[in-house]
């Protein structure tokens, strides 16, 4: 089991088919993530959410090396939608 990531355009639909796969992070991740405030914690691990690209560029400007150290698999994922200039959508599969 893995949260999955993928790039979503703010302009579209989170039930758009064709979305770009972008990476995914294991449970204790998610967990570390949401105790450095990076993930709400009202998000769950297995259901699905959504993150504009302003909540992405938000997110970006908080991962301070020692941040993105201890939520590596996340914070690239937030790195490359910056980067790209999207949001993302995730999903537990």
């Amino acid at each position: 089991m893995m949260l999955d990531f993928s790039f979503i355009p703010d302009e579209k639909p989170v039930h758009h088919r064709g979305l770009t796969y972008v990476g995914g992070i294991e449970y204790e991740e998610f967990v570390q993530a949401q105790n450095l405030k990076i993930i709400e914690s009202h998000l769950d691990y297995y259901g699905k959410f959504r993150w504009i690209s302003q909540n992405v560029q938000q997110k970006r400007v908080m991962l301070t090396p020692a941040v993105a150290a201890a939520i590596p698999n996340l914070a690239s994922i937030l790195k490359q939608a910056f980067a790209a200039d999207c949001g993302l959508l995730a999903f537990g599969d």
